[in-house]
């Protein structure tokens, strides 16, 4: 017997939300134990090289320039601990809530470029489960991702509005695609933010203003949520 189509896609949508929760799980779990048990090992190391190069009588001048070595390296490794983490599990994500993360990411995304970056929120932030916070910022990331595979990339904006329930994400950037400097599949990219969103049901779409920018709006439902900004 032949399974119904909106059976099918019911249960694909529930696959791929399990395996994008699991993932987000286990990466949280990694981000907290490399916080918890490298980043205290580590620290640890730095603390003994730091008493050891201390000692009385002196150490050679060679022995202490060993140590200082060894020390920045631990130091950069301490560094790269840290933004592995924020790639994992944003901090500020969980700390500050889904505005702080999305300015995070935009500051982080062009503060090295001379691209013009503006971005409008409401002035109250709604309250977002864990997991639908995560799957937002994870969207703008995918969003973000796409402009920077496009070419002559001179502005971008990112506009946040909640209105009558709906919350409404959307990115906008003049730059055109360019095959030649892709990383990632554009067509693959949005159907991950289709499916991230489709168990929320909310829906992600893509278009061309009249202006010639990119534009592509995340948006979903907030059960319960009143109107804030417009």
């Amino acid at each position: 017997m032949s399974i119904p189509i909106e059976e099918t896609r019911q249960q694909v949508d529930a696959l791929v939300a399990y395996l994008q929760n699991s993932t987000e799980t286990k990466d949280t779990d990694l981000a907290h134990e490399l916080h918890d048990e490298l980043g205290v090992l580590m620290g640890a190391a730095v603390m003994d090289l730091d008493a050891v190069r201390r000692v009385k009588p002196a150490l050679s001048q060679y022995t202490l320039d060993r140590i200082d070595r060894v020390i920045r390296t631990l130091e950069q490794a301490i560094d790269l601990k840290r933004r592995v983490i924020e790639g994992l599990r944003p901090s500020i994500l969980d700390n500050f809530g889904l505005f702080a993360a999305l300015r995070w990411q935009i500051k982080k995304t062009w503060s090295n470029s001379g691209i013009i970056s503006t971005e409008s929120f409401p002035d109250v932030e709604p309250q977002f489960e864990s997991c639908a916070a995560i799957m937002l910022f994870r969207i703008a990331q995918e969003a973000l991702s796409i402009a920077i595979d496009r070419a002559s990339v001179k502005s971008t904006d990112l506009t946040i509005r909640v209105n009558q329930g709906i919350f409404r994400m959307r990115f906008s950037d003049d730059g055109m695609a360019n095959a030649e400097i892709q990383t990632k599949d554009p067509a693959m990219v949005l159907a991950s933010m289709r499916h991230r969103i489709r168990v929320f049901d909310g829906e992600v779409r893509i278009c061309r203003s009249e202006a010639g920018a990119t534009v592509l709006t995340a948006s979903m439902p907030l059960p319960g949520a009143i109107s804030i900004g417009n």
